[in-house]
């Protein structure tokens, strides 16, 4: 059983890591999207979801397709 998976409007994600958000804010405490565009991009993430002060690098399940 897999328990890195989280679902955000009926949709699964694996989650493949769980970052603090502070790790990716400004000194006027926003969030700089490019360096964390570019941390999901490294770790081979497509989505980031946000839980309290956590950011979950996340990658699609896609539905199974039948041929």
């Amino acid at each position: 059983m897999n328990y890195n998976i989280v679902y955000k409007d009926n949709q699964p994600f694996e989650i493949l890591k769980e970052i603090s958000a502070h790790m990716f804010a400004n000194k006027d405490g926003s969030i700089n999207q490019q360096v964390l565009g570019m941390y999901v991009n490294e770790v081979d993430g497509d989505r980031v979801l946000q839980r309290d002060d956590k950011f979950l690098i996340c990658r699609t399940i896609e539905e199974a397709q039948t041929i």
